[in-house]
């Protein structure tokens, strides 16, 4: 089963769209870029000779042949387009990954090839809502406190809400949000529901 969210996107030409198994021909022809995923803070630029990166959390690139993956159950999948200079991006962010600073990371790798980041379309994907995500009250220091609602004395942290302050404070402005909870829907996979193993397949690429 697979769902699509290109719509988010202003554009005829970006697709996105998410699977919750193995779809080969989904991509339409295009090379397939993927990562090693290890919620770390890195991110790279990629073409035709690095399609799969070790220890990377966040992959771009401005060749149009060539098709970026992520893989969820939970985290943040995080969209980026731009029409003109032309880039595609795609970064897996958790709680780790944002506190390493891979959104700044990601900002490093997209003004090497944009000047103006205010152009910039983000999108992030279906993942974890606050009120599903309980964390440890040492979230307190890593966060700022807008971002942690207490209830019964439990601590829920806002992920996304992180990562769209993160965002907004690099001058990345034009966020949207599929508002889809991973934990509350089960057509799509969650690690805090089901404990599994099995992840989200999306996928950003130029028809």
């Amino acid at each position: 089963m697979f769902f699509e969210f290109s719509k988010k996107v202003k554009s005829k030409k970006v697709k996105i769209i998410f699977s919750n198994e193995q779809i080969d021909n989904i991509k339409n022809g295009k090379l397939e870029a993927s990562m090693q995923q290890t919620h770390s803070k890195n991110v790279k630029m990629v073409d035709k000779k690095n399609l799969f990166n070790e220890n990377t959390d966040g992959i771009f690139t401005i060749n149009k042949d060539i098709c970026l993956k992520v893989k969820t159950a939970d985290c943040l999948p995080i969209f980026f387009y731009n029409e003109s200079p032309f880039i595609l991006g795609v970064v897996h962010a958790g709680w780790k990954g944002l506190k390493r600073g891979i959104i700044e990371n990601a900002y490093k790798v997209i003004k090497m090839s944009i000047k103006d980041a205010a152009s910039i379309q983000v999108l992030i994907g279906p993942s974890i809502s606050q009120k599903n995500y309980e964390v440890q009250d040492k979230f307190i220091d890593y966060f700022e406190n807008k971002f942690i609602a207490s209830k019964n004395d439990k601590f829920f942290l806002d992920l996304k809400a992180v990562a769209k302050s993160q965002l907004m404070d690099l001058g990345i402005t034009n966020v949207s949000d599929t508002a889809i909870c991973t934990f509350e829907n089960e057509y799509y996979h969650s690690y805090r529901r089901d404990k599994t193993s099995k992840r989200l397949r999306g996928w950003i690429y130029y028809e």
